[in-house]
């Protein structure tokens, strides 16, 4: 990877918007500040599963549904041109967790008392920002054409338009696949629907922990029966759930 093509990147997504925030958090410890809600350090991982809906329209629309694993693990750092920490987390996927884990990717974490930016498969996305208030928004993709385009089974699909990110709620108590979580916050990244497409992204994130659960639909269609739930109607896209098993 090209780290000074990606650094310039990430500092450009961070000096703007950090610009306009400073006295909101000047004064705030990091549990106000609500840091903890994503803490990072090396050795730190979390392990989700993955249940998928691939959608994919030839003769008929075939739906390709499936369950794996993901590890995400920090396991490097180095410092940009400004001195800014940054976090490589390597990213492993296995089929069971107990078959071994195979690394595929890596992903990248920039954090401070403001925001917090992850760049995943090239793309930044700020998914935080600090202090979290119910009801603040921010644009969660503003170093993401929103005419970029993603490859899903095949077909090309441009997901990123009308994208706002915002609080619904902060420091909730929420129970994901039987775990009780406290102090969690639900991030609404887009809520967009029409006759013919469907974009929704969420997040859930818990203190001391981090990401706890995701969800995210990426669907298209022709089929214009609105009596037909989109799920049920979609010709092409995707489904994830995104279902934190295990972290330290």
């Amino acid at each position: 990877m090209n780290i000074i093509k990606y650094l310039s990147l990430i500092i450009g997504c961070s000096i703007g918007w950090m610009a306009c925030n400073t006295e909101e958090s000047d004064h705030l410890g990091d549990e106000e500040l609500g840091l903890n809600y994503y803490p990072v350090a090396l050795g730190k991982f979390w392990d989700y599963r993955l249940d998928s809906v691939w959608y994919k329209l030839s003769n008929q629309v075939e739906q390709h549904r499936s369950v794996s694993f993901i590890r995400e693990e920090i396991v490097d750092t180095f410092r940009d041109v400004t001195g800014q920490l940054i976090y490589r987390l390597d990213v492993f996927q296995s089929t069971d967790t107990v078959s071994g884990w195979e690394l595929i990717d890596s992903y990248f974490l920039e954090t401070n008392d403001r925001l917090l930016v992850k760049r995943e498969k090239g793309l930044s996305y700020i998914r935080l920002v600090f202090p979290p208030q119910t009801g603040k928004s921010w644009n969660g993709n503003i170093h993401i054409h929103p005419k970029t385009q993603i490859n899903i089974q095949g077909e090309f699909l441009e997901p990123f338009d009308q994208w706002l990110y915002y609080f619904e709620y902060v420091d909730r108590n929420e129970s994901i696949n039987g775990i009780h979580y406290e102090d969690v916050c639900k991030v609404i990244e887009v809520d967009d629907e029409n006759i013919i497409q469907k974009r929704y992204s969420s997040a859930l994130y818990s203190r001391n922990v981090g990401l706890i659960y995701k969800e995210l639909l990426l669907l298209e269609t022709q089929n214009t029966d609105t009596s037909v739930p989109f799920e049920d109607r979609a010709e092409k896209g995707m489904i994830l759930k995104q279902t934190l098993v295990s972290h330290n």
